[in-house]
């Protein structure tokens, strides 16, 4: 019972029988175990399946209240260390949970006596609204009834959002109202997520190529068939990712795939575009996904967000350690920004890289017609006065 719920496997089944090949991951651990042990066996056999209103301790109301037993005395020990270490920071950030309900998550963040920072997690709060004078009320609440007092708390950490950070009314200025001392830091991981988000969003041809990555992956995961055509040509290579709006992981990885397998997925869309077997529909989107994915532009996009992405990827995932510190944040971002001011000097490299990935020599703004530059009143048409604008200055 504690390995699964640990493991947060659920319990119960859709039936309460021993025997049932449908009662759940509970009693098929408890039939598991009895074959091996011959009290349990002769206690399932002769108790198994009582019936409701006779006792076996088997049931479902028995194992709910020997984990909420062993809830509270895990948070019970949490907490002592908690007073042992005196000073402590609170975590809180909300999240709706698989029913739709909007659940608070509450973190303390605290120091052993070893030296080494941990984070326990204390407790869901449902429904607690989104507003900072209601969120401050239930962290303040909690403690009293937790027994924690708020004139040691050292810290608080929560997302951007204006009513968790507000500096007049956010919940952390309604922390600190009641204790001075009570330090905001925002949360790293979550400040270098937007970053790289908006950097993303304001360019358009980064957000051409993260459609294109996400349109490759809806295109071939919704058959089957051009699932297993696109498993074909790319061999023992990565496949396609799915792309996330929170986790630039798995942007990293998307993006990662698709520079490893670049000229396999253009085979496979040509393959589904030249069969004559497939609906018309399907061959033109095939093509249409295959000409974006040809362009240089994209190519270009590919490889450099490849080479951002995977930098983002590894920074973020130690800004999410429990062992971190705020001199390690600092270090983090002074790496990370020196980096991305380093390959701003980089872009013939990534030119030449991307030329020799896409087979294409010009830019699709090379190919349409020359835009002309308006003349001022006095000068002429004669000699240099139509400019071609270069997309190597544009990039």
């Amino acid at each position: 019972m504690r390995s699964l719920s640990s493991r947060a496997l659920p319990l119960r089944g859709h039936e309460e029988k021993f025997g049932s090949p449908k009662n759940g991951n509970f009693l098929m651990a408890l039939e598991l175990i009895s074959q091996f042990d011959p009290f349990l066996a002769k206690h399932i056999k002769r108790y198994g399946n009582p019936g409701s209103g006779h006792t076996n301790y088997l049931s479902a109301t028995i194992y709910e209240e020997l984990i909420q037993l062993m809830a509270k005395k895990t948070q019970e020990t949490i907490l002592a260390e908690i007073k042992k270490a005196k000073y402590y920071s609170v975590i809180i950030d909300s999240t709706p949970d698989i029913s739709h309900i909007d659940q608070l998550l509450f973190i303390i963040r605290y120091v052993q006596e070893c030296g080494s920072p941990v984070e326990r997690f204390i407790m869901f709060l449902p429904n607690t609204g989104h507003k900072s004078q209601e969120l401050a009320e239930t962290v303040t609440k909690t403690l009293i009834d937790l027994d924690i007092d708020i004139s040691s708390c050292r810290g608080q950490s929560y997302d951007n959002a204006a009513n968790m950070s507000g500096a007049y009314s956010g919940l952390q200025m309604r922390i600190k109202e009641l204790n001075p001392l009570a330090e905001y830091v925002p949360c790293a991981a979550h400040s270098l997520n937007l970053v790289g988000t908006c950097a993303a969003s304001c360019c358009t041809e980064a957000t051409n190529l993260f459609g294109v990555l996400q349109e490759l992956f809806n295109f071939f995961s919704a058959s089957t068939h051009w699932w297993e055509i696109l498993q074909s040509y790319m061999k023992a290579k990565l496949t396609l990712k799915r792309l996330s709006t929170t986790r630039w992981s798995a942007r990293d990885d998307a993006c990662r795939s698709l520079n490893e397998s670049w000229l396999e997925i253009i085979e496979a869309l040509s393959f589904i575009e030249n069969n004559a077997a497939e609906k018309n529909i399907i061959r033109s989107e095939a093509k249409g996904l295959r000409i974006r994915l040809e362009r240089l532009e994209t190519a270009f996009m590919a490889i450099f967000w490849g080479t951002l992405l995977s930098r983002l990827n590894a920074s973020s995932k130690k800004l999410q350690s429990i062992d971190i510190d705020i001199s390690i944040v600092l270090e983090l971002y002074k790496s990370l920004i020196n980096f991305v001011q380093r390959i701003r000097n980089d872009f013939d490299e990534f030119e030449n890289k991307a030329k020799l990935l896409s087979n294409e020599q010009k830019y699709e703004r090379c190919k349409s017609r020359i835009k002309k530059r308006k003349l001022q009143l006095d000068e002429s048409r004669d000699g240099d006065a139509d400019e071609t604008f270069s997309s190597t200055d544009r990039f």
